[in-house]
């Protein structure tokens, strides 16, 4: 009787995620015959291409060797820093689409997802009341919607802290000590976990979370972020 009923809800997971899928087919074509999209490169604005050029793209240097507990796509310079700029800080979602293609063709050929639930980094209520946005969240969502895979808001940033790039590497780690905790209501005990970031330099916000997430007997945790800066 127990595996029946598991098979049963395994099967409904399953019809759920198509339909989810379907409905996203259908409301990117929507937007797409309301909101056309560019037909030039965002970047260097070359003519007769789909947001970005070959070229543009060819000039990213993508990291091909995972020496750390943090993946990155490329190194945070030239055509990727500026994509990543241009979502954060003019919110142009043309370029978080661009990105969020980036993250799902990484997670495709490195990580065996299946069983995996996407999350992101927090920002406070102050700095989302600001920007308007959580970039980290736009593309989670992106590469939810791409790989069929579900993405959940885990962790919270009650701690207003100091922007990370203006201190150095000491200071960072003491700065986002505390910062995070799980949202009231999320279960992510045995979860397999996929957390996004936009940029890393130490890393000290990816383990701040790590750490959280782990304390809360999370079973497989991946970081991953589209970018790797030196400080």
């Amino acid at each position: 009787m127990g595996k029946e009923i598991e098979r049963i809800i395994k099967k409904s997971k399953m019809h759920i995620k198509l339909i989810r899928k379907m409905v996203n087919v259908f409301l990117e074509s929507l937007l797409e015959l309301i909101y056309p999209s560019e037909n030039y490169c965002i970047i260097c604005k070359a003519e007769d291409c789909h947001k970005i050029c070959l070229s543009c793209l060819k000039s990213i240097k993508k990291i091909n060797i995972i020496d750390s507990d943090i993946s990155s796509y490329g190194y945070y310079g030239g055509v990727l820093k500026q994509l990543i700029l241009n979502l954060k800080y003019k919110k142009d979602f043309s370029a978080g689409d661009i990105l969020s293609d980036f993250l799902s063709d990484y997670i495709k050929d490195n990580i065996e997802y299946d069983n995996y639930m996407l999350s992101y980094i927090p920002l406070s209520k102050k700095s989302k009341k600001k920007r308007g946005f959580n970039q980290c969240e736009y593309i989670a969502k992106k590469v939810s919607e791409k790989l069929n895979i579900e993405a959940v808001e885990i962790l919270i940033k009650y701690k207003d802290t100091a922007e990370q790039k203006t201190l150095n590497k000491h200071e960072r780690s003491e700065n986002i000590k505390g910062a995070f905790k799980v949202k009231k209501g999320i279960n992510v005990i045995d979860c397999n976990i996929i957390l996004i970031d936009d940029v890393t330099t130490t890393g000290s916000t990816m383990i701040e979370a790590y750490k959280i997430l782990q304390e809360n007997s999370a079973k497989s945790i991946k970081l991953l972020t589209l970018a790797k800066s030196a400080i």
